[in-house]
Protein backbone atom coordinates (compact mmCIF):
# COMPACT_ATOMS: atom_id res chain seq x y z
CA UNK A 1 0.00 0.00 0.00
CA UNK A 2 2.98 2.02 1.10
CA UNK A 3 6.30 1.72 -0.13
CA UNK A 4 8.05 3.26 3.09
CA UNK A 5 8.20 5.04 6.07
CA UNK A 6 9.03 8.36 4.99
CA UNK A 7 5.81 8.17 2.98
CA UNK A 8 3.62 6.83 5.49
CA UNK A 9 4.78 9.77 7.59
CA UNK A 10 4.17 12.31 4.77
CA UNK A 11 0.74 10.68 4.25
CA UNK A 12 -0.28 11.11 8.33
CA UNK A 13 1.04 14.77 7.76
CA UNK A 14 -1.07 15.67 4.93
CA UNK A 15 -4.06 14.44 5.12
CA UNK A 16 -5.11 12.20 8.25
CA UNK A 17 -3.05 14.67 11.73
CA UNK A 18 -6.14 17.60 10.97
CA UNK A 19 -8.72 15.08 11.12
CA UNK A 20 -8.06 11.70 12.96
CA UNK A 21 -6.85 11.90 16.60
CA UNK A 22 -3.89 9.58 16.31
CA UNK A 23 -2.07 8.21 13.60
CA UNK A 24 -3.80 4.66 15.14
CA UNK A 25 -6.63 6.09 13.44
CA UNK A 26 -5.51 6.96 10.33
CA UNK A 27 -3.81 4.20 9.23
CA UNK A 28 -6.78 1.87 10.71
CA UNK A 29 -9.09 3.77 8.42
CA UNK A 30 -7.30 4.09 5.32
CA UNK A 31 -6.09 0.48 5.87
CA UNK A 32 -9.67 -0.57 5.51
CA UNK A 33 -10.19 1.51 2.45
CA UNK A 34 -7.63 -0.24 0.74
CA UNK A 35 -8.54 -4.08 1.99
CA UNK A 36 -12.27 -3.45 0.58
CA UNK A 37 -10.54 -2.77 -3.11
CA UNK A 38 -10.96 -5.57 -5.31
CA UNK A 39 -6.77 -4.22 -7.01
CA UNK A 40 -6.77 -5.23 -10.64
CA UNK A 41 -4.00 -7.22 -12.00
CA UNK A 42 -2.40 -4.19 -13.98
CA UNK A 43 0.72 -6.50 -14.59
CA UNK A 44 -0.73 -8.32 -16.74
CA UNK A 45 -2.43 -5.64 -19.00
CA UNK A 46 -1.05 -5.55 -22.52
CA UNK A 47 -1.67 -1.71 -22.57
CA UNK A 48 -1.19 0.21 -19.34
CA UNK A 49 -2.61 3.45 -20.11
CA UNK A 50 -4.56 5.78 -17.36
CA UNK A 51 -7.45 4.78 -19.23
CA UNK A 52 -7.25 1.46 -18.88
CA UNK A 53 -5.82 1.16 -15.37
CA UNK A 54 -9.29 3.49 -14.47
CA UNK A 55 -11.79 1.14 -16.49
CA UNK A 56 -9.65 -1.96 -14.81
CA UNK A 57 -10.65 -0.45 -11.35
CA UNK A 58 -14.19 0.43 -12.11
CA UNK A 59 -14.72 -3.21 -13.86
CA UNK A 60 -13.36 -4.67 -10.69
CA UNK A 61 -15.08 -2.46 -7.89
CA UNK A 62 -18.63 -1.24 -9.13
CA UNK A 63 -18.92 1.11 -6.26
CA UNK A 64 -16.78 3.19 -7.61
CA UNK A 65 -16.85 5.91 -10.17
CA UNK A 66 -14.09 7.58 -12.56
CA UNK A 67 -13.93 10.91 -11.49
CA UNK A 68 -13.24 9.24 -7.26
CA UNK A 69 -10.35 7.55 -9.43
CA UNK A 70 -6.58 9.41 -10.28
CA UNK A 71 -4.17 7.31 -12.10
CA UNK A 72 -0.79 8.95 -12.46
CA UNK A 73 2.06 7.75 -15.19
CA UNK A 74 5.19 8.03 -15.40
CA UNK A 75 6.93 8.03 -19.22
CA UNK A 76 6.54 5.52 -20.92
CA UNK A 77 3.37 4.43 -19.84
CA UNK A 78 4.32 3.04 -16.21
CA UNK A 79 2.15 3.33 -13.31
CA UNK A 80 3.08 5.77 -10.69
CA UNK A 81 0.03 5.50 -8.42
CA UNK A 82 -3.37 5.63 -7.94
CA UNK A 83 -5.32 7.63 -5.81
CA UNK A 84 -8.96 6.84 -4.32
CA UNK A 85 -10.65 10.03 -3.30
CA UNK A 86 -12.67 10.09 -0.32
CA UNK A 87 -13.97 12.65 1.62
CA UNK A 88 -14.15 13.62 5.68
CA UNK A 89 -17.09 11.44 6.10
CA UNK A 90 -15.53 8.23 4.24
CA UNK A 91 -17.87 8.33 1.53
CA UNK A 92 -16.17 8.45 -1.87
CA UNK A 93 -15.54 11.71 -4.13
CA UNK A 94 -14.87 13.35 -6.82
CA UNK A 95 -10.92 14.15 -6.88
CA UNK A 96 -10.81 17.19 -8.37
CA UNK A 97 -13.02 18.91 -5.94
Amino acid sequence: MMPDEYLMQAEWEKHGSCHYATANDYFTTIEKFYTSLNIPNIRSMKNSTQANIRRAFLQSNPKLFASAIQVSMNPPNRLKEVKICYDLKNQLKNCNS
